[in-house]
């Protein structure tokens, strides 16, 4: 069988244990690759799912057998051995076919006991003397460690390169659909379909970032946030080389810790459908921008920032959380009813002092007041200042 592999020609083996496996593996090439593949797919049956897998695994297989022998031969430890064409290309393939790292160094031992259990048997099978064949085996076990620990390496470097090419790749695409869908020129349908995301749902923006964060700690810290928020979906893709953005629905993150990789998060508030995906976002952003140089702390909530964002002045942010803070209250149909809310709030949610100045009884206070309450998305208290600050931005809601 013709080999793709890139083994020197046939010489005059350096240690005669080794000559008895050389010339094992020159004789039953074909039956050992057979053997090999067979062993493989029985290993890991997900690597040969079509006919283009069965190929490049058997392609692959055959490239070892020349590096084989020249691992046989050499007693040297240090001997740099080059991966086959054909074998890198089979760890890339693997990669792209999103086969699990584990399942690609299975299949690389399940290999290497084909050829050590063939060998001993071909040992057993001739009139080889004991000590020698105990010799023999030896010095092959030494070698083949030796080979499979470097070959399995370099498949598992061209693996985890291809992935990381392919994950640069889904990025950027998935960059361009969201700055799509954030441009408000997407298709809602096609722009889902490749995010695997749902639009008319509530969603929660999301920035993770640190100054030397890796692309491992940020994937781990989505998953950190999948965890603890345990939305009905979640996407993210990567910002720059140290940090990712993203949106989930449905869940809430309570605290979040920063770690030992010193990863931040910052939260856009909650909105519903495209338009609340593209203001919470907004939000996201600015609490990650605020929270870069004047806000502290593992955990920045666009709520809390709301007063530094707005002193930015950017009413494209304030408007879209007042609006979902306020709910239904911000229809111009209930004007006396947040009129009434925004004299309360003055008046430290005094009814008394709040009739006086709206010139009405107290107990129409308290009925309007009973009516705001069943309006509003969040409690009715006196002393929060986001609510206060909400209240205020009323006329920017309504165009």
């Amino acid at each position: 069988m013709p080999s793709s592999g890139t083994g020197a020609g046939p010489t005059t083996p350096s240690h005669p244990p080794a000559a008895e496996f050389v010339t094992w593996l020159d004789q039953c090439t074909a039956r050992i690759v057979e053997d090999m593949y067979d062993a493989v797919v029985a290993a890991t049956p997900a690597v040969a799912l079509d006919d283009t897998d069965r190929r490049l695994l058997r392609e692959a297989l055959d490239s070892h057998v020349p590096l084989l022998r020249d691992a046989a031969r050499s007693a040297m430890p240090g001997v740099r051995i080059q991966l086959g064409r054909p074998a890198e290309r089979w760890a890339r393939r693997r990669a792209r076919a999103g086969t699990d790292l584990a399942d690609l160094v299975l299949a690389y031992d399940a290999a290497a006991d084909v050829i050590v259990a063939t060998f001993a048997a071909h040992l057993r099978e001739t009139a080889v003397p004991d000590a020698r064949r105990a010799d023999a085996l030896e010095t092959v076990l030494d070698r083949l460690f030796r080979y499979l620990r470097t070959a399995c390496a370099s498949a598992t470097a061209a693996y985890v390169q291809e992935r990381e090419l392919l994950r640069q790749r889904d990025a950027s695409d998935l960059r361009a659909v969201l700055a799509d869908v954030l441009a408000g020129t997407a298709e809602a349908g096609a722009a889902e379909a490749r995010l695997g995301y749902r639009f008319a749902d509530t969603h929660t923006a999301f920035v993770i970032w640190g100054p030397h964060a890796t692309s491992a700690e940020l994937d781990s810290a989505v998953a950190r946030l999948r965890a603890l928020a345990r939305p009905r979906q979640l996407v993210a893709v990567p910002d720059g080389p140290t940090a990712v953005h993203g949106w989930f629905s449905g869940g809430e993150v309570e605290d979040w810790t920063s770690g030992t990789s010193g990863l931040r998060l910052a939260l856009g508030s909650l909105h519903r459908g495209i338009a609340g995906f593209r203001a919470s976002h907004r939000e996201a952003a600015q609490a990650h921008r605020l929270a870069t140089h004047r806000v502290d702390g593992p955990l920045v909530r666009f709520d809390d920032v709301v007063v530094l964002a707005l002193a930015d002045g950017d009413p494209d942010l304030a408007a879209p959380w007042a609006r979902a803070l306020l709910g239904p209250l911000a229809d111009p149909a209930h004007t006396e009813l947040l009129q009434t809310l925004r004299i309360w709030l003055a008046e430290l949610g005094s009814p008394t002092r709040t009739a006086r100045r709206l010139t009405v009884h107290p107990n129409t206070v308290v009925k309007r007041l009973e009516r705001v309450a069943a309006l509003l998305p969040v409690p009715v208290d006196p002393r929060s200042a986001v609510l206060r600050v909400a209240v205020e931005l009323a006329p920017l809601t309504r165009g």
